[in-house]
C-alpha cells in the first residue's frame, strides 16, 4: 500500500479509532471489564465507551500496549504503516522524525509496536532447520603490541574458543515455512531444549550442523545434521532422500544482521527478544497485505502491556 493510499484512507482521528475498532472488535465494542459484546454506548465528549452491563468506560487501546498512550491514534496507525511497510524496520531516531514526537517517545512507541509483533503458539512440522546466531555487532579485533611494548607485560590474549559475551539467539525454520527465534544464555543442551520446547512437533525432521549440543534432539525425534568444521554445507541424506542443510537460517540470520547494522546499529540483551520479534514477524508475513499484518499487529497486542518504566528499570 502507497503512502498517497494509506493518507487517503485515513484523513482524521475517527477514522483512525474506526479502523483500530473494526479490527479489534469485529462484533462490535466489547467490554474490557466485564467481556459484554455489542452491548456498549459511545460518550463523544470523553471520546470512551460505556458499557451497558457494567457501567464502566472502555476505550479500544484498553489491555494493549497502546493502554493509556497520549498519542492520537492516527499516529499510532502511522507508526504501524512505517513499521510494517519498511524492509528491515525504522529506527526510533526516524520514527521520531517522521511521526513529530520527541525520541523517548518514539523509541517507547517502537518497543510497544515490536511487543504487539510477538507471535506465540507457533509450531514447527516437516523439515525444520535449527542454528544459532550472535546478535550485535562482532567483538574488536585486539592489535598487536607496540614496539616500545614492555616483554614483561605480554599483552592480554584474545578469548579461545567461542570467547564471546555477545547474546545467543537461537533460529528455528520450518523448511518453506515459519521462523522462530529465541535468545539463549549459553549453547548448553538445557538451554536449546528449553528453547524448543513446544516450538517443534515430535515427528518433524530436524536438521542441525555438527554443534555438540544438538545431540539430545536426536534422542527424541530424527535428526539429521551437516559438519560446517569440514566444509560440509549440504549433502542429500542417502536413506530419507532429504537435502540436509540450514542454509533458510543462514537467510534469516542475514536478513536480522542488516537489520541490526543498517537501521538499529546497537541492541541490548535486555530489548533483544522483542526486536528479533519484528524480525520472525516481517519474515513469516512479508506476503502479507500490508493492512493485514497492521491488523495482525492489533490483535497480537492483548494483554500486552509494556510501560515506560518498566522498559527502563535496572535489572528487567
Amino acid at each position: 500500500m502507497s503512502l498517497r493510499t494509506f493518507n487517503d484512507m485515513f484523513l482524521d482521528e475517527d477514522a483512525a479509532r474506526a479502523w483500530f475498532e473494526h479490527v479489534r472488535w469485529p462484533h462490535g465494542p466489547e467490554c474490557y471489564h466485564c467481556g459484554l459484546v455489542g452491548k456498549a454506548w459511545w460518550i463523544g465528549t470523553k471520546r470512551v465507551w460505556c458499557c451497558s452491563g457494567c457501567r464502566k468506560h472502555f476505550s479500544v487501546t484498553a489491555g494493549t500496549p497502546m493502554h493509556r498512550t497520549h498519542l492520537p491514534l492516527l499516529v499510532w496507525l502511522q507508526a504501524l504503516y512505517l513499521i510494517v511497510a519498511s524492509s528491515k524496520g525504522v529506527s526510533a531516531v526516524k520514527l521520531g522524525e517522521t511521526l513529530g514526537v520527541s525520541y523517548p517517545t518514539a523509541w517507547h512507541l517502537g518497543h510497544r509496536v515490536r511487543a504487539m509483533m510477538a507471535e506465540q503458539n507457533v509450531i514447527l512440522a516437516g523439515l525444520v532447520e535449527i542454528d544459532e546466531m550472535y546478535a550485535g555487532a562482532p567483538p574488536r579485533k585486539r592489535g598487536k603490541p607496540s614496539r616500545d611494548h614492555d616483554d614483561s607485560e605480554p599483552p592480554p590474549a584474545n578469548p579461545r574458543g567461542r570467547g564471546t559475551k555477545r547474546a545467543l539467539v537461537l533460529v528455528a525454520a520450518e523448511r518453506g515455512g515459519d521462523v522462530v527465534a529465541k535468545v539463549i544464555p549459553t549453547h548448553s543442551k538445557e538451554a536449546i531444549t528449553a528453547a524448543l520446547e513446544g516450538v517443534v512437533d515430535p515427528k518433524a525432521t530436524v536438521m542441525t550442523d555438527g554443534l555438540p549440543a544438538y545431540t539430545q534432539i536426536g534422542r527424541t525425534q530424527p535428526h539429521l545434521t551437516v559438519k560446517h568444521a569440514d566444509r560440509e554445507y549440504a549433502r542429500t541424506d542417502p536413506e530419507t532422500g532429504h537435502r540436509v542443510h540450514v542454509n533458510r537460517i543462514e537467510s534469516f540470520n542475514g536478513f536480522m544482521r542488516r537489520a541490526v547494522i543498517g537501521v538499529w546499529h546497537q541492541i541490548s540483551v535486555k530489548h533483544l527478544d522483542r526486536y528479533t520479534s519484528e524480525v520472525t514477524f516481517r519474515w513469516n508475513r512479508n506476503a502479507d497485505d500490508c493492512l493485514d499484518r497492521m491488523a495482525a499487529i492489533v490483535r497480537n497486542g492483548e494483554g500486552r502491556l509494556l510501560s515506560y518504566a518498566f522498559l527502563t528499570a535496572k535489572g528487567t
